[in-house]
């Protein structure tokens, strides 16, 4: 099937849409009109890359046959379900788009203990979804990241401290490889161990997730704004606060932003604590305790933590055309807060975003006897550098300028010693990835004898190109 709006001036008939038509009828393919376009609408507006036809899965055959179709005709192809990969994997030029959004069922499994979640489920609705079963997963900031991306990517989030990361919650998959062949991870642990850590299209295409799920937590979160022009002594203040003490159940993420960006209403540059504290018993007096510490930091311009719900609490899109690039470090401090006074947002959607990583994440590893590639397990902070630059699309002068002072803060983070070796691979350019680096020599070499089985001719390389078969 195809869209009944294609303008007049699109060409009615390809090579690839006819055979696609042909081969699959029942397929929704698009090549033009309102449902192109809304494949083509990513986080990152800056990113311009034009594929020949959209394709919409609605099962795992048809995921599998269309998987088939690219191998034998030799056509390029990228996979997507939010869209939030700053820096391309989920487009491709002049190929075919699988956009897996059409798969977002979620079933309960019968004990109450998982999920079975789709390839395109969107973190926002499975928290919903899950919510009237008095049920929830960890998910993270934004509601309208794709969720499967997001666990196998790593994971990170308000609820790390309390419950680990994404992949934690991973308990298996079913995943179409190179050629179409569809593998169950009961059947493959090692391709288990891989998808804990190394991404969603390393191996293939997941088309499914069985992820744990718990009770709905009682949440006391929201919003606390300090000027951004005091960065320094609050930053100062929030290091030695959490030294002395850091509870498990406070997440410590942060956000430095303009006004136009911010989650609450603000009149000045600010450094905003998304603070969530995420309580499993229900007793709420130890968060309210906190709360008052943490106001302690400096000048509250505003603040709108209270009672709340996972499905409730969480950021909304703030799209722009941006250039990204992220940072480890140890933690949140005073260099960091001098860092950014020397640096001011350039632009209303311009960040710094801190995801604060401690507690049950970096204490524990996946508690069965696959484990999992995931590298990160000790206390850190990643730091997201948002070149965001406005609303709508900016012009190349507007998103150079953005880049410049990404490139300025990664150079003052690198030069006052701050800097971690590692990071979180979502958050890298692909053509700056190097997987021993990451992972480790010995993961990535189990990594390579996976790739050399499972996708020897390097069908799925958009993730991780320093991934070759060895």
């Amino acid at each position: 099937m195809t869209d009944n709006d294609t303008p007049i001036d699109t060409p009615i008939d390809t090579p690839v849409q006819d055979r696609l038509r042909r081969l699959m009828p029942s397929l929704y393919i698009h090549f033009g009109g309102r449902h192109y376009q809304d494949c083509l609408k990513l986080y990152n507006h800056a990113l311009s890359e034009q594929p020949q036809v959209c394709a919409r899965p609605r099962t795992e055959q048809e995921v599998s046959q269309l998987v088939q179709f690219c191998t034998e005709e030799s056509i390029a192809f990228s996979v997507r379900s939010g869209g939030h990969d700053f820096f391309g994997r989920s487009l491709v030029h002049d190929g075919i788009l699988i956009d897996m959004r059409a798969m977002d069922s979620v079933i309960v499994e019968p004990d109450r203990a998982s999920a079975r979640v789709g390839g395109g489920v969107i973190t926002g609705a499975l928290q919903e979804t899950l919510e009237p079963h008095g049920l929830f997963t960890p998910t993270g900031h934004a509601k309208s990241v794709g969720y499967v991306s997001w666990a196998c990517g790593g994971g990170y989030g308000f609820y790390v401290g309390t419950y680990g990361f994404g992949v934690d919650q991973v308990l298996a998959a079913r995943v179409v490889l190179a050629g179409g062949h569809v593998v169950d991870t009961d059947e493959d642990p090692e391709l288990l161990w891989a998808l804990r850590g190394s991404g969603a299209g390393t191996f293939g295409i997941v088309t499914e997730l069985r992820v744990k799920v718990y009770q709905v937590p009682k949440l006391y979160a929201g919003f606390l704004a300090f000027p951004l022009a005091e960065a320094t002594t609050v930053m100062d203040r929030i290091e030695k606060l959490f030294e002395d003490v850091f509870p498990d159940e406070f997440s410590g993420d942060a956000i430095a932003v303009n006004p136009e960006m911010a989650p609450m209403p603000v009149a000045e540059p600010c450094f905003i604590l998304l603070w969530c504290w995420t309580s499993v018993n229900g007793d709420l007096a130890p968060a309210q305790s906190f709360l008052e510490q943490t106001m302690q930091a400096g000048k509250v311009l505003g603040n709108s933590v209270t009672e709340t719900t996972p499905a409730a609490f969480g950021l909304s899109d703030s799209s722009s055309a941006t250039f990204f690039r992220s940072r480890n470090v140890d933690r949140i401090q005073q260099k960091l807060g001098a860092i950014l006074a020397r640096h001011p947002l350039p632009h209303p959607l311009s960040a710094v975003i801190f995801h604060n990583n401690h507690g049950k994440g970096v204490r524990h590893e996946v508690a069965d006897n696959v484990g999992a590639v995931f590298p990160n397990r000790r206390r850190h902070v990643i730091l997201g550098l948002h070149g965001g630059t406005r609303p709508g699309q900016a012009d190349a002068e507007e998103l150079a300028d953005a880049g410049r002072w990404v490139t300025e803060l990664e150079e003052a983070i690198d030069q006052n010693g701050l800097s971690l070796q590692g990071g979180f691979s979502a958050f890298w350019p692909p053509n700056q990835m190097d997987v021993e680096w990451f992972f480790g020599r010995q993961a990535a070499a189990r990594l390579r004898r996976l790739k050399t089985r499972l996708d020897p001719n390097d069908l799925f390389h958009r993730a991780l190109p320093d991934l070759k078969a060895g």
